[in-house]
């Protein structure tokens, strides 16, 4: 890929901080009427799918793979129900509430989470798959000819009417305050097909390297964080499970410190490093402080400094895209040619939608002919 080729790609270029994501998504949207919806997703190459269409398998199921989604959404529904799972409380749950308190429960249904909230699509394209591109997708739910939304005329069907009265459209629901997320993450949900596959939706891209960073403005500028979003007992322990990084207050006070100061450009890249270091004494293994800490030397022109931070970073995530890019910057200044293009031929093979990668690489070759060349 050329230079070229990436610039003329708007798309293409990642943002890398709130103020400039929050530039992109108003030039994106002030110029069109309408009521937008945000999705965020960790990793660009996925489609906005659902979970049914994901746990089915949809693109393998063959000729008859609608009809086996919606069969399986109506399964769900009814045993659901002989479980005696359609009330809350004494409230009895009409289909779409039942599937959506299936979802918040980690069922896989039909219904594919939006936000009216720009910031909750951010949080939830950072806090996922850290070594790729996040995206949040941008859809405009008042076109009529593409979304139809639940209200009085419609409201209280059965699923499977829904299906049935389908057209070219999606449904847009927006639900009642079913439990304490909706609320919090201004949610709506889009439904009626498996997959929404549509050319003409919006994007903005959000940057792998910089997903920590936007993490920590979310949290400490706008109070969105795991916690906020998740303000139930379902979203406390699973902010506590055991896939999820655990960091002591010691370590915190330090990395916080250091995010603050990175964020708000008011101290040298030497004090931050500082705290960085000293959070690294203290969790030897964070992923986190080491990725800033690789981040921080590069920037500072210690090359030798990068490639043992990241030669650790790869002991401990072997598939890091965002380290072996670091590593990879880092052998070309000091003109080792082979191992750079050898790390950054393994990120694109991690990550396959990354321009930047494959534009470093494209230019790294062209040096190491000319060098060849050179030397002949």
């Amino acid at each position: 890929m050329t230079e070229q080729e990436i610039e003329s790609s708007e798309w293409s270029k990642a943002v890398i901080n709130v103020t400039e994501y929050l530039e992109k998504i108003t030039e994106l949207t002030i110029c069109e009427y309408g009521k937008f919806a945000f999705r965020g997703q960790g990793d660009i190459s996925h489609p906005i799918s659902s979970t049914a269409a994901r746990r089915l398998g949809y693109n393998q199921l063959g000729e008859d793979a609608l009809k086996k989604f919606n069969d399986y959404n109506c399964d769900l529904i009814s045993n659901a129900k002989l479980k005696g799972y359609d009330k809350k409380g004494n409230i009895p749950l009409e289909d779409l509430e039942l599937l959506a308190e299936l979802q918040h429960n980690g069922a896989a249904t039909a219904l594919i989470d939006f936000t009216y909230s720009s910031l909750v699509a951010l949080y939830f394209a950072s806090i996922n798959d850290p070594d790729n591109d996040g995206v949040v997708h941008i859809i405009n739910t008042s076109e009529p000819e593409k979304f139809k939304p639940i209200n009085g005329d419609n409201s209280g069907w059965k699923f499977k009417k829904y299906l049935e009265e389908m057209g070219d459209f999606l449904w847009v629901w927006e639900p009642s305050d079913l439990n304490n997320r909706i609320p919090k993450q201004h949610s709506l949900f889009i439904f009626g097909k498996p997959e929404i596959i549509d050319e003409s939706i919006e994007k903005v891209r959000i940057s792998a390297d910089q997903k920590s960073k936007i993490l920590f403005e979310l949290r400490d500028l706008h109070d969105i964080s795991g916690l906020t979003l998740f303000n139930d007992m379902v979203g406390f322990a699973s902010e506590n499970s055991c896939e999820k990084p655990y960091y002591s207050k010691e370590y915190l006070e330090q990395m916080n410190k250091a995010k603050s100061m990175y964020v708000t450009e008011q101290s040298s890249l030497e004090e931050i490093l500082e705290y960085v270091e000293r959070a690294l004494k203290i969790n030897p293994i964070s992923y986190e402080a080491l990725i800033y800490c690789a981040n921080i030397k590069d920037c500072l022109e210690d090359y030798q400094g990068v490639i043992e931070i990241c030669d650790r970073i790869i002991d401990i995530e072997p598939d890091s895209a965002t380290a072996l890019i670091l590593r990879a910057k880092a052998y070309t200044e000091m003109r080792q040619f082979d191992d750079a293009i050898n790390d950054l031929s393994r990120s694109l093979a991690i990550r396959k939608d990354n321009p930047y990668a494959a534009f470093l690489l494209s230019q790294l070759k062209g040096k190491k002919k000319l060098e060849d060349l050179a030397h002949k």
